[in-house]
């Protein structure tokens, strides 16, 4: 009998057109969006690594120079661009990719491609993540809100119950007939991303990628079976099919393009986020304050760079300014990303109330593409900002100059740019994402649990009635 219903439902889809026409047009968009993302992935990954390793290039070959100079013009690093973001770019497109490593400040990232897009990012650009978190839930509508609330109507569901089938029969046949359209529909895409990602990916890194899409599976399964079960239930208790879709426009409007938003306000009321100006204020202030500090202990002047200092100390002088700004640099920049990462944190358990928020949280961790592997990434480039810093200070310490007044007379050769090293980072492993979002897929499951329950209370209960 579950078959049976199950096949029945299916052909009710094709033949009103629901599932062809419907169905037909999310298949393009999602197979679409996966090979323009790959396209894009793969265009984006080349020339970063291409920047990269010219970028270094252009830092070993810079000829005589004095290593102070050198280090106030820095290097770039790139970010690399994670497989998987050619489902989900996540916030990739409004945190930029590179980094420059400039001397005394720590920079943030540039080239934002959000800053030139039209005002049509807003709501979000084409990618397979979006397509499945807003359009298949409206699919789900389109194919289920008439699963009970229209056999009401037509009469039909009174004979079925008549003839003694069973309600966890009728309710399973049907999610699982909504279920088996949406995997016939989801599958050729899921096949080209999994193909385009594992086949790109080097032999060590394959078993994490495929880590990574079993869980974005695992994420997207709840989300969409959450879905057809909320669809399923309002449909079993409206009296009438117009009322079924009438309400599910309303939840799907509500759930997915209102409450993001906003919940994204209140997290960020919550946590405020500090103005570019103010933080840079505060942290300038906060540089002179301890640089001055430093200097007065170690050289016993008020300012920093103090004429009265010899040039020839002013290698000691780099040393000690840079190690005094690590720790207000540390502290102003790990307070933001905090702040980010909290608001972050209130959004992941507002997923309870819009799974929608829940799966995006989950997606870009999986996929590599959200504000904790972005903070990484900043983590390791600072690093290497330091690295550059210290080199140049005990080099200048080492050649400072007997005379005392003749500080840029030096210049460092090819063989001193070569003891700054490669920029290298890899990306963090699923298990990363997984240690801080597993919220966010707890909350999915629940979701499920209780859109589960509420579709068998809903049928158990209305249809009897």
């Amino acid at each position: 009998m579950l078959s049976l219903i199950v096949r029945k439902e299916i052909s009710e889809f094709a033949r009103d057109g629901r599932l062809i026409f419907a169905g037909g047009l999310m298949l393009i968009l999602l197979v679409t969006a996966i090979i323009m993302g790959w396209q894009q992935q793969s265009a984006l990954q080349a020339e970063r690594a291409a920047g990269q390793a010219l970028d270094y290039k252009a830092w070993l070959n810079q000829g005589p120079r004095h290593p102070h100079t050198a280090a106030d013009q820095g290097m770039h690093v790139f970010k690399p661009q994670p497989l998987l973001s050619l489902i989900d770019p996540g916030i990739d497109p409004y945190v930029g990719s590179t980094i420059w490593l400039r001397g005394h400040r720590q920079s943030e990232t540039k080239f934002r491609p959000a800053q030139d897009a039209t005002g049509l990012q807003r709501f979000g650009g084409l990618s397979a993540a979006w397509i499945l978190q807003i359009l298949v839930p409206l699919l789900v509508i389109i194919l289920g809100f008439g699963t009970f609330a229209g056999e009401r109507e037509q009469g039909t569901l009174r004979q079925l119950l008549s003839l003694g089938v069973p309600l966890w029969q009728l309710l399973w046949g049907k999610v699982l007939a909504i279920g088996t359209a949406l995997a016939l529909l989801i599958a050729p895409g899921a096949l080209v991303a999994a193909g385009a990602s594992l086949l790109t990916a080097e032999v060590i890194t394959r078993f994490d990628v495929a880590a990574r899409l079993l869980l974005m599976g695992l994420g997207y399964s709840l989300y969409l079976g959450a879905t057809i079960f909320l669809v399923v239930a309002v449909s079993a208790v409206c009296r009438s099919a117009r009322a079924s879709l009438f309400w599910l426009l309303a939840l799907w409007m509500l759930g997915t393009l209102i409450a993001p938003r906003v919940i994204a306000d209140v997290s960020g009321k919550i946590y405020p986020t500090p103005t570019r100006m103010g933080f840079e204020a505060d942290m300038s202030h906060d540089l002179d304050s301890t640089s001055a500090k430093a200097w007065k202990k170690n050289f016993g002047v008020e300012t920093a760079w103090d004429p009265t200092v010899p040039l020839n100390k002013w290698g000691k002088g780099l040393q000690v300014d840079d190690h005094a700004g690590y720790g207000v640099l540390d502290q102003h920049f790990g307070r933001l990303w905090d702040t980010f990462e909290r608001q972050q944190q209130v959004q992941e358990v507002a997923g309870l109330v819009a799974p929608v928020v829940a799966v995006r949280a989950f997606s870009m961790a999986v996929a590599g593409t959200d504000f904790s592997q972005h903070r990484d990434f900043s983590a390791a480039a600072e690093r290497q900002r330091r690295v550059i810093q210290e080199t140049v200070g005990h080099d200048l310490i080492d050649h400072a100059d007997p005379l005392g007044n003749q500080h840029f007379s030096y210049k460092a050769g090819s063989n001193f740019w070569a003891k700054v090293p490669p920029f290298r980072y890899t990306l963090p492993t699923f298990g990363f994402a997984l240690k801080r979002h597993w919220p966010s897929l707890v909350a999915l499951i629940l979701t499920f649990c209780a859109s589960l329950s509420f579709a068998w209370v809903a049928v158990t209960r209305r249809l009897t009635v």
